[in-house]
């Protein structure tokens, strides 16, 4: 991992708000310029129109003729935990990792980002900023026949750039298959052309844009979350804190190095092994059309009740992507969800509540998550299946709410699938009841068991949301 001088660059650069963008109105407006809506189609079609697609038998499932990609397969589900214990559905089954890769370089003193305006049909707006790779590894080899991603080499030759981050980490465990991604950030020391799509940002305003609705995606977040705030090795900087109040103070001292954490990483990791000792899902490969509660149709793939998601078709023309001309299923998800963490200060450190997570596409089996993380809310709200603690997140009466914005997911595989990300936080001393797979983390140790591959995709997105500035947008 980075040494404290790269941590020290990360951390100016997480409360630097000016750079090559001058405020946060220049960045909004030249994302506004990109944001050209006639460069891109997006037209939905049925499944047996998809170029290139197709069910394929033995066991029945829709995959690309070339048998790269991905394919969208069909399991059955045991659980020995949750309050269903047994069900079907369809999973994407992607097996090659790709890179989700910032470019870093310090301009005037200051860590910058190279950030891309990137389309992605399943965007609920199109474009949104991505890191400056995000491919699979069929795209970066260039299956779909067109060009490579801009600044790939970066990232796949040894010697063009220096590797201060690379991590493998999971993807959405309830709708990928063991899927992984390998997040990067990489550092130049000279001037690299910046195509016109591109933009160099601070850490500062890629956090300021995040206070925003869905204007950085999913793989920028991912990469982002796994940037430390501080030194989680060191004792609080307090000349960092000059002019740093309120909660991201509060966040801040949550990184560094304390003697007042609840739980010690030892505790943790114990925590955590029972937690994968003790639950475990067992998986069955089904047909597509034999799984329970589900109709497969030339149209699409859905769930009888209405429900959860469906799997849709989509026509895409994008002039600015390296193939212009494409097209593939999507998940389309039919509500809002919702992902949170509360917290506390305890001993006078901010504690975030942890939960342990299993879903169907675990590698690892149990992972650690945020306190809450729901699909569907208005649908869940009020049945038996409802996340403990939900009510806390939709009715914050009493509480203060520290982060509350709607972001969007996956946008390359997901349709239109968003979540409300919310961090509410609970009075000091306020008595909360958790059961044994909850637990009291800091934001040091989150990172910390981050970094190792064991926190889930939608707790490292709330991650990344932390560290603010207070400056109005």
């Amino acid at each position: 991992m980075s040494t404290p001088a790269v941590r020290l660059a990360f951390s100016r650069s997480c409360r630097a708000l000016s750079g090559v963008f001058p405020d946060m109105e220049a960045v909004l407006a030249w994302f506004a310029a990109k944001d050209r809506r006639d460069r891109f189609t997006v037209r939905r079609v049925p499944l047996c129109a998809l170029s290139q697609w197709a069910y394929l038998p033995g066991p029945l499932r829709l995959g690309h003729c070339s048998g790269k990609f991905f394919t969208i397969e069909g399991i059955g589900v045991e659980s020995s935990c949750g309050p269903v214990r047994s069900w079907d559905q369809p999973i994407i089954n992607q097996p090659e990792i790709g890179i989700l890769g910032l470019l870093a370089r310090e301009i005037d003193g200051v860590l910058h980002f190279l950030m891309q305006a990137k389309m992605e049909p399943g965007n609920v707006n199109i474009l949104q900023l991505s890191p400056t790779v995000q491919a699979t590894r069929s795209n970066y080899s260039r299956v779909h026949g067109g060009h490579a991603p801009r600044y790939l080499e970066y990232f796949t030759e040894p010697g063009l750039a220096t590797v201060l981050l690379d991590q493998l980490q999971p993807e959405q465990g309830a709708r990928f298959l063991f899927k992984r991604n390998r997040n990067m950030v990489v550092a130049v020391d000279h001037e690299v052309p910046v195509h016109e799509d591109f933009c160099w940002l601070t850490l500062g305003q890629i956090k300021a844009l995040l206070t925003r609705d869905n204007i950085v995606n999913m793989d920028a977040r991912t990469v982002v979350s796994l940037i430390p705030m501080a030194d989680p090795d060191e004792p609080p900087d307090y000349g960092q804190l000059d002019g740093v109040g309120g909660f991201r103070r509060d966040a801040y001292l949550s990184y560094c190095r304390s003697d007042r954490e609840r739980h010690s990483m030892d505790a943790i990791m114990t925590w955590l092994t029972v937690g994968k000792a003790r639950h475990a899902m067992r998986l069955t490969p089904l047909p597509l059309d034999g799984l329970r509660g589900w109709k497969v149709t030339d149209e699409a793939i859905f769930h009888e009740s209405g429900l959860y998601f469906s799997v849709i078709g989509v026509d895409v023309a994008a002039c600015t992507r390296e193939a212009t001309r494409w097209s593939q299923p999507l998940l389309h998800h039919h509500g809002e969800g919702l992902v949170g963490f509360l917290c506390q200060s305890h001993g006078g450190v901010l504690h975030f509540l942890a939960r342990g997570t299993l879903e169907p596409g675990n590698r690892d089996g149990v992972l650690i998550g945020p306190t809450v993380a729901c699909s569907e809310v208005a649908a869940r709200a009020s049945r038996f299946c409802a996340p403990r603690f939900l009510e806390r997140f939709l009715d914050p009466a009493g509480l203060t709410v520290r982060y509350d914005a709607v972001q969007s997911e996956e946008g390359g595989r997901f349709h239109h699938f968003r979540n409300r990300y919310m961090i509410v936080e609970l009075p000091p001393g306020l008595p909360l009841d958790t059961p044994e797979h909850y637990l009291w983390l800091t934001l040091g140790q989150l990172w910390r068991m981050a970094r190792h591959g064991h926190v889930n995709i939608e707790a490292r997105n709330l991650l990344a949301c932390l560290g603010a500035e207070e400056s109005p947008l």
